[in-house]
C-alpha cells in the first residue's frame, strides 16, 4: 500500500479535488466515514450535503453546513428521534422524513424509495445557491485513481462526489445537477 492510502479519506479526498482542480462540489453520504472527516477539516469544499439515511450525526461537525445540509431520514427506527433531534439543532439544514420507513444496515432505501428521495435532492440542489468559488465543468468523461480513490467523471455541471451506492440512483436528466458527478469509492484505511 502507498504513503497517500495510509492518509485518512478526508485527506486523500482533498487530493483527488486539487488533481480535478475541483474547488467545491456536491457531496453525499451514508455513514461518518463518509463526510465527517472531510466536513470537519474543510467544510468550504462541501457546496452541499447531503445524507442519507445516517445513523447519527454529530451537529459540531456540520453547524458550518447548515443551509448546505439536507438529511434523508426514516420516521421509524433506533435512530429517528435521534437523527431528527440533531438536524434539529442545526441551523438551515433541511429534513425530509420518509413515511414508514426505518433506515436498518441491510436496507436500500435509495433503491426503494428512488422517487422521493430524488424529488427531495432536486428540490434541495436547486434551491441550494453556488457560491463564486463553485465553477460548472464540462470534462470529457473519463476515470482514474488518485491517493487512492477511483473516479469516474462524467456529465457537465457543478461537480458531485457521491458514494458508490448512488451510481444506480437514477435521478432526473442527463444534464440535471444530481447527474453532474465525480462518482467516487474509497479504498485502504478510513
Amino acid at each position: 500500500m502507498g504513503k497517500e492510502k495510509e492518509l485518512p479519506v478526508e485527506k486523500r479526498l482533498l487530493q483527488l479535488l486539487q488533481h480535478l482542480g475541483i474547488d467545491q462540489a456536491h457531496f453525499a453520504g451514508r455513514t461518518p466515514s463518509d463526510w465527517t472527516g472531510l466536513a470537519t477539516i474543510s467544510p468550504e469544499v462541501f457546496s452541499s450535503l447531503t445524507l442519507v439515511g445516517p445513523a447519527s450525526i454529530d451537529p459540531r461537525t456540520t453547524e458550518n453546513l447548515g443551509p448546505r445540509l439536507l438529511v434523508v431520514n426514516g420516521e421509524k427506527g433506533l435512530n429517528a428521534e435521534r437523527v431528527q433531534r440533531a438536524v434539529e439543532r442545526i441551523p438551515g439544514a433541511s429534513l425530509l422524513t420518509l413515511l414508514n420507513c426505518a433506515f436498518l444496515g441491510w436496507s436500500d432505501a435509495v433503491a426503494d424509495r428512488t422517487d422521493e428521495i430524488g424529488a427531495a435532492m432536486l428540490d434541495f440542489l436547486a434551491r441550494t445557491n453556488p457560491t463564486a468559488n463553485e465553477k460548472s465543468l464540462s470534462p470529457a468523461a473519463r476515470e482514474g485513481e488518485i491517493a487512492g480513490i477511483s473516479y469516474r467523471i462524467r456529465g457537465a455541471g457543478p461537480p458531485g462526489a457521491t458514494p458508490t451506492f448512488s451510481r444506480s440512483f437514477p435521478m432526473g436528466t442527463p444534464d440535471s445537477p444530481a447527474q453532474r458527478e465525480v462518482s467516487h469509492h474509497h479504498t485502504g484505511r478510513h
